[in-house]
């Protein structure tokens, strides 16, 4: 349980720079069940995922709540789609973690010296 502990504390390191808020939700029911991490996040956007992470079937919404007045951000969606990583989740759901993604990739090239 000890690594599965480390590759969620991983996950959420990687998406911290491009959303307003990140946590594990511990008292989740599904959270119970072997290897299921529940991580709740409030995006730039305004949007609020509930996320499930397994280490069988990676990450995949829960719970999708859309704060804002703005439906076009839930047109052509698929909440049933299962992702590889957590920073490809939130750039499929919310423009904001997408274009912070490409700012920091941007960024992270910008440093790398030939």
């Amino acid at each position: 349980m000890n690594n599965f502990k480390e590759e969620i504390d991983d996950a959420i390191n990687d998406i911290e720079y491009g959303v307003e808020k990140v946590e594990l939700v511990l008292d989740h029911p599904i959270s119970e069940i072997n290897h299921v991490a529940v991580i709740k996040t409030n995006t730039k956007d305004n949007l609020e995922l509930l996320i499930k992470m397994s280490l069988v079937d990676g990450y995949s919404i829960i719970e999708y709540i859309n704060k804002t007045k703005d439906t076009q951000l839930e047109e052509g969606l698929d909440f049933q789609k299962s992702f590889d990583s957590l920073p490809n989740l939130l750039m499929y759901y919310s423009p904001e973690f997408q274009k912070q993604f490409g700012l920091k990739l941007f960024e992270r090239l910008s440093n790398i010296k030939s």
